[in-house]
Formats: C-alpha cells, structure tokens, sequence
C-alpha cells in the first residue's frame, strides 16, 4: 500500500475487529431477535485466549440490558446463559495471569450481582461463585457478608426468600469459602460462627448418591480452619523480634472448640490421619496457652498409650505434636519434664525445631532465674547445660545448629553476663551469621544492656554495621535498619547508661538509616521521637516532626499526642496549643486537645480546661479530602466528657461536674440535628453521669 502499511496487517485488524463485532455487537430490529442477541452473545465459549474480550462484551451488553425496558421484561432467555458465563469463567481462570485473574473474578462478581438486581433466580452454582470470587479479591468482609445473608435466607428464620425465589441448599464449598475469608482476616470468632453454622447445615440428611462428595467437602472444610501454611510449630516464634507479623494461629479458637473439631473430624474424615494430627497438634497449643498444662500432657501420654482400633482412629503422634509438647513445656518452665520427653521421643521425631525449643526454655531460664539461679554461678551452670545439650543434639542425633540454635547461645552468653564470651562467639562464627538480622538484634541488644564496657562493644558494632553496609561489603534490610536504630534510641533515651558515644557517631548513623529507610515507614520516626522526649531533647522530635511535614508524610496521630504531651509542662499549655493550631491537621486536633483536657482535669486546673473546651466548641470542621467538602465533628466529643466526669467525680468536685453536665445537655441540642450519632454518643454518657451524680464519689 501506498502509505506503507502491509496487506497482512489490514487483514488481521479487520479480521480482529470483526471477531470483537461477533462477541458485542447485534443487528436484528425485533423483539425476539434482540432477546436472542442479547442471550446468545454471553454463551460465546470462553477459554484464556479470549477471556478479556468476552469479559468487555458482558460490560457492554449489560449496560444495553439495564436501558432497555423490553430486554428487562424478558430477563428468563439471559439466566441460562449468564450462569454458563460464569461458569465458563471460573473454569478458564485457573489458566491467566494474576492481573487477568482478578479481572475475571472481579467479572464473576459483576455477574451474580446484575443476576440479582435483575431479579433472576440465583442458585447454589452462583452463591459459591459469588462467595469464592469475593474472597479470592481480598474482599473477604463482604465475602462473609453474602454468606451470613445467604445462610439466614435459606436455613434461618428471616422470613421469605427475596424476589420470590424457592429455597437454596447451598454446597458445602460455599461454607469452605466463607470460612477461608474469616483464617485471611485471622478474626477467632467469625472462624467459629462458619463452622459451627457449615457443621449444622451439611450434617442435615442428604441424598446417599452425593454422600463421596459431601465426604471431600467435609474434609475441605477441616483442612480450611488450619491452612498449609500454619502447620509450622510454635517454635518458628523464637525467630520472631518486636512483634513481626504472624501467620494465622488455629489455637487461637481455644481448646474447647477444637476439641469438638477433632470430634466431628473423627466422625466425618477419620481417615485421614494427618488431619487428626493437624488438629491434635493445635489442641495442645492451645491448652498450654490457656494454662492447661496438665492436661495437655495427659492427653499427649493418651496418644502414646493408645493405638489404634477397629473403632476409633487416633492420629500418630508426629515430629510436630512432639515439638509442641516441647516448647508448652519450656515455656511453662517444666525443663526436666521436656528434657525427658524429648529424649524418649523415637529418633525420626527428634527435629531441630524441638531441640530449639528446648534450647529457648533454657536460654529464658537464665533471664527469669528460678530456685536460686539469680546467683552468677548457678546461671554459669545453666549456661553449661545448654551447651552440653546442643552437644547432645550433634551426637545423639546427627543434627546441625542453625541460625536459630546459634542465636539462642549468643542470647544465652549476654542473659548470664558473660557477654565478652558472646561477643567473641559472634565474631568467631560472622561468616554464617553476618546476615541474618536476629543475630545481629540478639548481639547489640545484648551489649547496650550490659555494663560500661559492654555498651562501648556494642556501639562499635553498630559501627561496625553503618561502616560495611556503606560498603557494600554487609547486606542490610529493613529488618537491621530498625534494629540498629531502636537500640540506639532506646539507648540515647537512658540517662542512666554509663557510655554514651559522641555526637558525630550518632549524627552519621541517623543520617544512615534515614537515607536507607523508606519514607513510607513512620514507625521508625515514632520509635525516633518517642527515644527522644523520654530523653527531654524535645527541640530535636520538633525538628524530627517538621522534616517528615516537609516530606509530605503527615506523622501519626500517635506521634502528635507525644510531643503535646511532652510540651504541656507550662501551666498554661500555651506552647503545646499553639503547636497544635500551627502543626498539625485538623483531624487531630481532637486527639491532642484531649491529651491537654485530661491533664488540666487531673491537675484540677478548671480554668485551662474551660479555656481548652470554648477553643473549638462546639464542633471542628475536618477536611475528609482534598476533592471532598468538610465534615463536622463534635468538640468536646463523647470521650473527652467521658474522661474529665470521671476525674471530676473522683476527687468530689461537685461543682466542676454539674457545670460539666450542664454544658452537656446544651451541646447535645446543638449538635443533634447535624450529627445525630456523635450526639447519642454524647447523650450516653450525659445519661450515665446524671443518673450517679447523687451518688457519693468513691474512695
């Protein structure tokens, strides 16, 4: 062609065109011919090479349906086709991409809820989807949501079913789905409503031809509440520092539920030995977390004592229901009795994770001394049993310390004061533990706690780590960062240590981690301010508050309540008030004022806190958004009056307590039409005071 585009490439846009025209497009004028368009175009086979198309076509062709008045009285020839859609859907997804995948569960979604909006009849087939793709989008609320609306529509007493559909027995995956949302959002509670309500409904009789599926789905349901990825044992905790994030923890549903878990697993799945396992492993957990230790030793010898039978399956006691037992013991200080445990256990069950929970028992031994060992030479022993014990594992076992092992001994080392040992150990073995940031959190924790000489070493090691990882010579991850800056911190912040590093070591270590940590992270800048009011540098947390305004990056409600806190030392708060007009957004204010409220009640300085209440009374107006218009909230709100009645009744200051009551009654007629709910929070509490003012105040 004359304008130097190909034959061929005019022939696939065409032919390209042509195929989306099949998908969306209809031709025919009638009734009847606009109906079959609109049906027949959704049952184009979807397989992941047209997924997307077909995915737009339904986009199109639904918003054609909503503006069409004769498609909507005729909505009977689109079910059939919308259910094979989704279906079709879900059948092609296991084959996308993550972004294609989200794309047609999120079109799923699109799918039932038109089909009920549209007043089509949605069966069990479109529940499960509804509920799947709902909590495959992370959308795990609503995920829940649908299924309670579901369950209650169909199995409870809510009444008729909606758009006069007949009732719905829902497949016991739908249940699986809800109970797979409630373990994402790790909430206890909700996890016990799923499957105490899935238990009831799919324990209702059923056909004897679908009784193999409803055994697979049974069984699904089990494995739902403890995830693969939660059978590590507890010991993997003693790896975790400073609250890291945790996986889900079926112990947290307690004892008593899982104990009736392993019931119903017993009558529905005894089978399947690993499940029983599973279940008794976190049974155990959870009767030493809830103080049951006895018990919880009893039924581990029941499960020794007792084998198998014609009538009940026991699951085999396995490497991870002896290393639970281990580390309930350790932690309940019951070292003989895991020691014993643990060497009686056969060989194959004898792993590294119960060898280390052992080993932790014994390292917090040494910090929280008992029968005398506070004394240096009865840690010494403690130090040296565990070091016969890890010798112990080496022979017996043929096991190899890890990065876990090693960390417990160096933690061992500082807990009984011989920290020049740990030191040296440390430095020994770098080489194997120069990258795992708990090694170096256990090492300079350790020193910074210790005496003078000790904080010295440990400061050199920070050092240490700011001088290799400027060359490139140390790996350093957000881990380290916020180890190396919170032990300093906290360091600086003690007035009582007896080494403090000069000024420069410390400004290039801030400069350090402030250049490696993402902006994103406030906490580092909390941790930063909070180290540096306890140590009264209040002029640095302000200079440290306006460089992270200066970086668009607002502080935390929690780090503004700190310096106002930390600047209310006048008598007239007039430094920390002109902070908060001048510093801070208007969605704190009622936060930091309350911080000031509540110390003039305390102080009994009733002039500034009326002086503080008429500042912003009745209401502050709040930005909800730089696109959207301001909204009201109340001021004082319902827990600033909470907290100065309180105080006022207290210290009997009668007088204080009914002005406050009075202006109260004022400001619930004030705010009542234009913020109904503050209002009844507000009236609560007036109601709650009034009634108990003729009361004496207590002792």
């Amino acid at each position: 062609m004359s304008d130097g585009v190909s034959i061929s490439a005019v022939q696939e846009t065409l032919e390209a065109k042509t195929a989306a025209t099949s998908v969306i497009a209809t031709t025919s004028t009638t009734k009847t011919d606009r109906l079959d368009a609109a049906s027949s175009r959704l049952s184009v086979n979807v397989d992941p090479s047209n997924v997307g198309a077909a995915i737009h076509a339904y986009d199109v062709r639904r918003e054609h349906i909503a503006n069409n008045r004769q498609v909507m009285n005729n909505m009977g020839l689109l079910a059939g086709d919308m259910r094979r859609f989704h279906l079709e859907l879900r059948r092609a997804v296991k084959s996308l991409s993550t972004d294609e995948m989200a794309a047609a569960y999120a079109a799923i979604v699109r799918v039932v809820e038109d089909m009920y909006t549209w007043n089509m009849r949605v069966g069990a087939t479109e529940i499960a989807a509804h509920v799947f793709a709902l909590q495959r989008l992370g959308r795990h609320e609503q995920a829940i949501s649908r299924w309670r609306k579901c369950v209650d529509q169909n199995y409870g007493t809510s009444g008729s079913e909606p758009n006069g559909q007949s009732t719905v027995r829902l497949f016991p995956q739908t249940h699986t789905y809800a109970l797979d949302a409630a373990v994402a959002l790790k909430n206890a509670h909700v996890v016990r409503e799923i499957y105490e309500t899935a238990i009831h409904v799919i324990d209702k009789p059923q056909d004897s031809n679908i009784e193999d599926r409803l055994s697979v789905s049974r069984r699904q349901l089990f494995w739902a509440i403890f995830p693969t990825n939660t059978c590590e044992s507890q010991n993997a905790d003693i790896q975790v520092v400073n609250g890291s994030r945790r996986a889900w923890d079926p112990a947290r549903l307690g004892s008593v539920f899982l104990a009736n878990v392993y019931k119903d697993a017993c009558h529905w799945a005894g089978t399947d030995h690993e499940l029983l396992s599973r279940i008794m492993m976190y049974l155990i957990r959870a009767l030493f977390s809830e103080g049951q230790r006895r018990r919880a030793v009893d039924l581990y010898i029941s499960l020794i004592n007792t084998r198998k039978t014609s009538n009940l399956v026991r699951p085999l006691v396995t490497r991870e229901i002896i290393c639970e037992v281990t580390f309930g013991l350790c932690r309940s200080a019951r070292l003989d009795e895991a020691y014993k445990l643990l060497t009686s256990a056969p060989s194959e069950h004898r792993t590294l994770f119960a060898w280390n929970a052992y080993f932790d028992g014994l390292s917090n031994a040494i910090a929280k001394p008992q029968h005398g060992m506070a004394h240096v030479g009865a840690k010494q022993k403690a130090l040296n049993r565990l070091r016969l014990a890890i010798r112990e594992m080496e022979t017996r076992d043929g096991i190899e310390p890890d990065l876990v092992t090693r960390t417990i001994w160096l933690r061992a080392c500082f807990r009984s004061g011989q920290w020049e040992k740990g030191v040296k150990w440390f430095r020994a073995n770098f080489e194997i533990m120069q990258h795992d940031p708990v090694c170096w959190d256990t090492v300079v924790r350790g020193a910074l706690g210790s005496c003078g000489a000790a904080q010295e070493t440990g400061w050199q090691l920070i050092s240490d780590i700011v001088q290799r990882a400027e060359s490139h010579v140390l790996g350093v991850d957000e881990r380290m960062l916020e180890t190396v800056l919170q032990c300093m911190l906290e360091h600086l912040a003690n007035v009582d240590a007896e080494f403090v590093p000069d000024e420069a070591l410390l400004r290039r270590i801030l400069e350090w981690v402030e250049a490696k940590q993402p902006l994103a992270r406030q906490q580092v800048f909390a941790i930063t301010i909070n180290a540096l009011l306890r140590a009264n540098r209040i002029q640095c947390a302000l200079d440290l508050h306006a460089r992270m305004a200066r970086g668009s990056m607002w502080p935390a409600k929690s780090i503004n309540c700190m310096i106002v806190a930390a600047l209310a030392s006048d008598n007239t708060y007039a430094t920390a008030r002109e902070f908060i007009e001048r510093n801070l957004p208007r969605q704190h204010f009622v936060a930091a004022y309350f911080v000031l409220f509540k110390r003039a009640a305390h102080a009994k300085r009733y002039s500034h806190m009326w002086n503080i209440f008429d500042t912003h009374y009745p209401e502050i107006c709040v930005p909800q958004t730089p696109t959207q218009s301001e909204y009201a909230t109340p001021f004082p709100d319902a827990a600033m009056y909470n907290t100065v009645l309180r105080v006022t009744r207290e210290y009997g200051d009668v007088h204080e307590h009914k002005r406050l009551l009075d202006r109260m009654q004022v400001h619930i007629g004030v705010v009542s039409d234009s913020m109904p709910r503050a209002a009844q929070r507000i009236a609560s509490v007036y109601g709650y005071y009034r009634n108990r003012q003729q009361d004496p105040p207590p002792c």
